[in-house]
């Protein structure tokens, strides 16, 4: 190898100078920068470990201990962290204070329902508190993870299956017969005549009428004996823990059972810890699937019904708004006249057909089919006073609709029938919300405290339980596993102390998109203009000292800009116009004069702005100094007149007015919250758009303005794919600060607890009204708000831990995109 190339690869050696100190050499700088870095290397190392550890070991399944306390207290659970304790002892009589060094241990006790909120879930045992008895490892202490009350540890006592008898059509009608004719037999007036023939009559018919309600007793008591009788023969239980349920409450055997008494339900009791789990694994699937499907019903087919009557009663409102009169409250009025008439209608229907299922039972010559129409027209006497009074009621408003116009009169008529229509199917979607309950209801689960109390546990209510000594090393990681799972897929609950967090990371990654979406964009031109076009003075000097000054002002700043300028300002206007937003109104003359004003002063700026901007050959002398500075003022009076006339307009009332006084954009929401957060970090991505501008070598513009290229066509197809890498890194610092922000979303947008998605399947699926969860003020609140703020301090952990995962996942995809961009003009970068 010549000496030339030995000399390309010689790398680079510090001499020792003779006569130069060490200090004037600069070593002890260097060592200093590199332990600099190394400590921050080093910090940065262990947060992110202990992010790490705290929060991958928050699922982890522990094991459930028994202890006994010398006071006699008996505790079970779940083992969290020991430490070494300075125990101090106050001073008593002739004793100073003293300080005693001890072990402590603490317990996730839970069972919120018996300890309560001042008991706490988390106890600390010194050593001086554990009983002569070492702490044991129950085989059977479960824990069970709850969708309501939290945990619940304890031992399986018991578990209950329950099948209710199904009522019979014989039985109801005479059940419904024996209450209709005793309770209206008082209405019964005796005759006027006071002959003895006519009175003796009255009487004998009365005392028939007590034998046939005893009749109709004793035969709906032989038709429950009978339905009884086939139901338990048919249900063939030959289980000694099989017990039966009857009408009065009492729960007898199922063997002990004798003839004639009324069944409700059977209950086949299984008992014993083992046998208990081994039922709860058999039943529960399937009763959180029907729990499962009592949401979708909710969610989805009740949540549509709910949404088409509120667009009905927006649609009146429209009218009411356009027509100038207030309809809805007479609407809802003839709605609840209709429905109470109805129902006064079907009661009237239902005592009809009693009268003659008695005759047809009894006979036509019985007192029943003789006093039944008697007691039924007594009955309507009653009903029909409400019906006068419904009647006449609706004759008045039918008479006041006769004066409104057309239009807001068939809306009226449109949404009391969207509601009868919704009302239906709500109570149809109900009805079988109820039948799922009731088969879910069927199972019970009971288990026993260490204290000896004894808990119902509904099965439905329970999302896991395991016994927590029992499990291997396979076990604890599918329990692991599992709660992984439904931490990133399930909302949260108990105080967002347990449960997922799927809302709040849809919430902050569609944050986090549209932040990136608005803010782009609008850096990218400022910095195009800043660096390409813009020339130095005194505006752009301000305008560069602006945006260095606002990467420096504190967030929450930004989020009380968010809140008293979008939302109370812009929101509002949106909403309803400058009278809502509190906005003064211009009068119609003064508005077109300022609309003219408008119309004469954008076309002086265009006229200024193109001559200013013509071509030098045409110009030569004739351009004045002053002529680019004169078409500024003039585009800044245009720009100030134009949001004065839109701020001001008179004819302008808001595109939800029909919602008011419920806003759509006046409140915090998704809207706002990426807005304020795309100011927040305008400043970064100006500043890397600018780097990377000036970054691109300007013999490329050369080159092509040397082929003919015009300045847009350099930039556009020169300079701008070049600076793309780092226009992407602006992106990533602006997606990597906004997404961590919580201070100003707690103004302008971010709730604890949403009830909606910001973007789902239902039309517009992009929802930017709609207020959101964010993982950042989660952790949040969390840390800070939670009523258990011990039981919520895993999930912190966890929750920042995922907060950093998707942050990285964001910045992953863009750092990749950006390599991508970089290889593809590798070549051109010189």
């Amino acid at each position: 190898m010549s000496d030339a190339s030995s000399s390309q690869v010689k790398k680079y050696r510090r001499v020792a100078r003779p006569g130069l100190s060490v200090l004037a050499q600069g070593e002890p700088m260097i060592w200093l920068s590199g332990g600099a870095l190394t400590m921050g290397l080093l910090m940065i190392v262990c947060l992110l470990a202990l992010i790490v550890y705290q929060g991958m070991a928050s699922f982890w399944p522990g094991r459930i201990y028994r202890v006994t306390l010398k006071n006699g207290t008996v505790l079970m659970g779940e083992l969290i962290d020991e430490e070494d304790y300075t125990l101090e002892i106050p001073a008593t009589a002739g004793q100073p204070e003293k300080t005693e060094e001890t072990h402590r241990w603490q317990y996730r006790t839970d069972n919120f329902e018996f300890s309560g909120a001042q008991g706490g879930t988390y106890q600390w045992v010194t050593q001086n508190e554990l009983a002569d008895e070492a702490p044991t490892l129950p085989e059977w202490a479960m824990l069970f993870e709850r969708s309501k009350l939290g945990r619940f540890i304890g031992i399986p006592t018991r578990f209950e299956i329950s099948l209710p008898r199904s009522i019979a059509a014989e039985e109801e009608e005479l059940s419904a017969i024996e209450r209709f004719y005793a309770a209206s037999k008082s209405r019964l007036i005796p005759p006027e005549d006071q002959a003895e023939a006519v009175q003796a009559e009255w009487s004998e018919t009365l005392a028939k009428l007590d034998q046939e309600l005893q009749q109709v007793a004793a035969k709906l008591s032989k038709v429950q004996a009978e339905n009884s009788a086939a139901f338990v023969a048919e249900e063939t239980h030959s289980s000694e823990n099989t017990q039966a349920v009857l009408a009065d409450g009492q729960t007898i055997p199922l063997a002990q059972r004798q003839a004639g008494q009324n069944v409700l339900e059977i209950r086949e009791v299984v008992t014993g810890a083992a046998a208990t789990y081994a039922a709860y694994q058999q039943h529960h699937a399937e009763a959180r699937d029907r729990v499962h499907a009592i949401d979708r019903i909710a969610e989805f087919e009740v949540g549509e019904a709910s949404r088409q009557q509120e667009r009905a009663r927006l649609q009146l409102r429209e009218q009411e708004l356009k027509c100038d009169v207030f309809v809805e409250g007479l609407a809802n009025e003839i709605y609840n006249l209709q429905v109470e008439r109805t129902a006064i209608e079907a009661e009237k229907d239902q005592d009809l057909r009693l009268v003659q299922a008695a005759a047809r039972i009894l006979g036509k010559d019985s007192a029943m089919a003789k006093l039944g129409p008697t007691l039924v027209a007594a009955v309507n006497l009653d009903r029909a006073v409400s019906e006068d009074r419904i009647q006449i009621r609706l004759a008045e408003i039918t008479a006041l609709l006769e004066d409104v116009p057309a239009a807001a009169r068939q809306s009226v008529h449109n949404y009391v029938e969207v509601r009868f229509q919704v009302d239906h199917k709500i109570s149809t979607l109900q009805e079988r919300i109820s039948q799922i309950e009731q088969r879910n209801n069927r199972y019970r689960m009971f288990a026993e405290t260490a204290q000896g109390a004894e808990a119902e546990l509904k099965l439905g209510e329970i999302v896991r339980a395991f016994p927590a000594n029992q499990l291997d090393w396979s076990g604890r990681l599918k329990i692991y596993l599992a709660r992984w799972g439904e931490f990133l897929l399930d909302d949260p609950r108990e105080a967002n102390s347990e449960g997922g967090v799927f809302p709040a990371i849809w919430g902050t990654v569609a944050m986090t998109m549209i932040m990136s979406l608005i803010v782009v964009p609008f850096g990218v031109l400022a910095a195009l203009y800043l660096r390409e076009y813009a020339k130095s003075g005194p505006i752009v000097s301000i305008i560069r000292i602006s945006i260095n000054n606002l990467a420096g002002v504190p967030s929450i700043v930004f989020g009380v800009f968010g809140y008293g300028f979008l939302i109370l300002v812009v929101g509002a206007y949106i909403d309803g116009g400058p009278a809502n937003a509190n906005l003064p109104t211009m009068p119609s003359t003064w508005w077109w004069l300022t609309a003219t004003g408008l119309a004469v002063v954008a076309f002086l700026a265009f006229m200024t702005t193109s001559y200013s901007l013509g071509s030098r050959k045409v110009l030569t002398k004739q351009r004045t100094p002053h002529l680019g500075m004169i078409s500024l003022v003039l585009w800044i009076v245009a720009t100030g007149a134009f949001f004065a006339l839109i701020a001001f307009t008179p004819d302008f009332h808001g595109f939800y007015r029909t919602g008011l006084p419920n806003p759509t954009f006046g409140k915090g929401c998704l809207l706002w919250a990426s807005l304020t957060l795309a100011l927040l970090t305008l400043p970064v991505v100006i500043v890397a758009t600018e780097e990377a501008l000036s970054a691109v070598p300007n013999s490329l513009r050369e080159g092509s303005y040397g082929c003919g290229a015009s300045k847009w066509q350099t930039i556009r197809r020169i300079v701008l794919p070049h600076a793309l890498p780092g226009i992407m890194t602006g992106m990533i610092l602006a997606m990597a600060r906004g997404a961590g922000e919580v201070a100003p979303l707690m103004l302008v947008g971010v709730l604890k607890l949403a009830p909606e998605l910001p973007i789902d399947l239902h039309a517009p699926f992009v929802h930017l009204d709609r207020s959101f969860m964010h993982l950042g003020f989660h952790i949040f609140d969390l840390g800070f708000q939670s009523p258990n703020s011990e039981a919520a301090k895993p999930m912190v952990f966890t929750t920042t831990l995922l907060l950093i995962t998707v942050i990285g996942t964001l910045n992953f995809f863009a750092i990749w995109l950006r390599a991508r961009l970089r290889k593809r003009f590798h070549s051109g970068q010189f």
